[in-house]
């Protein structure tokens, strides 16, 4: 009776009561088949705006879809779908009401409340008997960490997503400027700047403006400067801060053993001091702080602005546009280095979301069975291509992944390091095509070889797929790694408390109204220490003392 209680209150919450009452002590665990014997399988399905589906197929019917249904005797059908804020939404009327999918992909927060409403299946033994190796190997590149942050009690209640977006946040660098302007940049060739390289670059393409706009500034940064991983990390200063060792909202272990948050720690009040004298200087952005993410990428697209923080992926989805309009634009990356000439770099959250599957169910095991087949089997069997091809066709297409099933990624580690080595091996003719690790780096190659035969005229998504790979992987985040330079500073924990879900979003704004000041000046860095007395009087305290627990826990 105490979940109803809990679901009750949800419901009310939600104005969904009469659905909560419906739910409590009613479960309906009849297996439902299609006339044909198929057991139908009912998930609550994560869309986009534009899926890139052929004609035809639609989100319940495509070729993983088709794939999946045919080899267990399952029909898909999607209870909802729905896109981001939308998707959410669904999520928590799902939970608060009880009746939830067969399946569906739910944050970590919204898989405890349904841990603790008993409504999802315990996926331990299911996990141990029936993972295949493939995925195995997957979690235990991340030291299953995964693994840890979906068990509860001792119980994996949820299939883990991975997040390995790798770091570090690159400087994406006009290099037709630079050349322009005759700057040296990376001299030792080692795939790395200094802060004083990138301070120089800064200064000249604000001072002398290659890009001959009316508008131009030496680096642009998006008013809330951090970022929670190197994904997201366009327009942020996380590859400054982490040459300064200062890693702004992540938590750390002090060098007494203890948490705490880098947002308070000494290195992040010298990074606010470092670009309140850049701001001064007239190399940041005057306009820092009203700005928005979508102003600055129209300044990257109309070359007001040349030096472009962000992750090794942002060629695919924002430079390209720059390509589009000016064909002479060419970039390249850059890590940064710190004072010692080591690239340091903060642990991301290895975990994404998690496939829960409902209490119930009679076949949960098929969660783990489709995960088999599409992020392992149809990924790197030697025949995958030619017993799935329209799923080979879904890829060498780029489909999004909302299509499948599972709107979730699950991959080793060093994958993407690998498959950027191997194509660029193969590119150099120092191994075959035919002896890449991952087969899916033969689609890779085949758009390089593409690009490569007439990198003038060719399109832009290929521009991008080389820029990224190319350029920015294999030049500089597989070049640190060979050169022995890089090291990632593990984050002991990733997940929220009780006090952070209360005061989480007052201590968001209290940091980022207070950086944002001591950048412009409007506030002094020598109040540094008086903010770090308000954060935690305004709840980090507290919040520190529950990670803390969290983490001893764990020990």
């Amino acid at each position: 009776m105490a979940n109803c209680k809990k679901k009750l209150v949800s419901a009310l919450m939600l104005g969904t009561a009469v659905l909560a009452f419906t739910a409590c002590g009613n479960k309906d665990d009849a297996v439902s088949t299609t006339k044909d014997g198929k057991l139908i399988i009912t998930l609550g399905r994560q869309t986009t705006a534009d899926p890139k589906l052929p004609k035809g197929d639609t989100y319940e019917s495509n070729a993983y879809t088709r794939a999946v249904d045919k080899k267990f005797n399952v029909k898909i059908k999607d209870k909802f779908e729905a896109n981001g804020d939308d998707y959410t939404r669904q999520v928590s009327l799902a939970i608060a009401s009880g009746d939830i999918p067969d399946m569906m992909v739910v944050s970590r927060d919204e898989m405890k409340e349904l841990y603790e409403n008993d409504l999802i299946e315990n996926m331990t033994d299911i996990y141990k008997k029936k993972a295949s190796k493939g995925i195995k190997e997957a979690y235990e590149s991340y030291n299953n960490r995964p693994l840890e942050d979906g068990t509860f009690d001792d119980k994996l209640m949820g299939l883990p997503a991975t997040a390995g977006d790798l770091g570090p946040s690159l400087f994406w660098i006009r290099d037709d400027w630079a050349q322009k302007l005759g700057l040296k940049l990376d001299a030792d060739g080692n795939g790395a700047i200094t802060i004083n390289e990138l301070h120089d670059t800064a200064k000249a393409f604000s001072e002398q403006n290659p890009g001959g706009t009316a508008k131009n500034t030496g680096l642009a940064l998006a008013p809330t400067l951090i970022s929670a991983n190197y994904g997201g990390s366009a327009y942020t200063s996380m590859g400054i801060g982490d040459a300064l060792g200062a890693h702004p909202g992540f938590w750390l272990t002090g060098d007494d053993g203890k948490v705490v948050n880098g947002t308070v720690s000494s290195q992040t009040k010298e990074l606010l001091a470092l670009l309140n004298g850049w701001y001064k200087e007239g190399i940041l952005d005057k306009q820092f702080g009203t700005r928005t993410w979508d102003d600055i990428s129209a300044m990257v697209v109309n070359g007001e602005t040349g030096i472009i923080p962000g992750p090794w992926h942002i060629p695919d989805w924002q430079l390209f546009q720059t390509k589009e309009k000016n064909k002479e634009a060419s970039f390249k990356a850059y890590a940064l280095e710190n004072a010692a000439g080591k690239v340091t770099t903060i642990q991301n959250n290895p975990t994404g979301n998690f496939v829960v599957v409902r209490k119930g169910f009679k076949k949960p095991e098929l969660a783990m069975k489709i995960i088999n087949f599409i992020y392992d089997e149809t990924r790197n069997d030697a025949t995958a291509a030619a017993d799935y091809p329209e799923i080979a066709d879904y890829r060498a297409t780029a489909v999004d992944g909302t299509s499948r099933p599972f709107n979730i990624e699950i991959n080793p580690s060093t994958e993407l390091l690998e498959t950027v080595s191997d194509a660029q091996a193969v590119l150099n003719g120092k191994k075959s095509a035919d002896t890449v690790k991952y087969p899916d780096t033969r689609t890779l190659i085949t758009t390089l070889e593409t690009y490569l035969k007439t990198p003038a005229t060719a399109s832009s998504t290929d521009w991008a797929t080389y820029t990224s790979r190319i350029i920015g992987v294999n030049d500089v985040m597989v070049k640190v790694r060979n050169e022995g330079i890089f090291s990632e500073t593990e984050s002991p924990y990733f997940g929220t408390t009780k006090t952070l879900e209360e005061k989480g979003a007052d201590l968001d704004k209290l940091r980022e109204e207070t950086f944002m000041k001591m950048v412009t000046g409007a506030k002094p860095i020598s109040d540094f220490d008086s903010f770090v007395k308000q954060w935690y009087k305004q709840g980090g305290t507290a919040v520190t003392k529950e990670v803390q627990k969290e983490v001893d826990a764990k020990k």
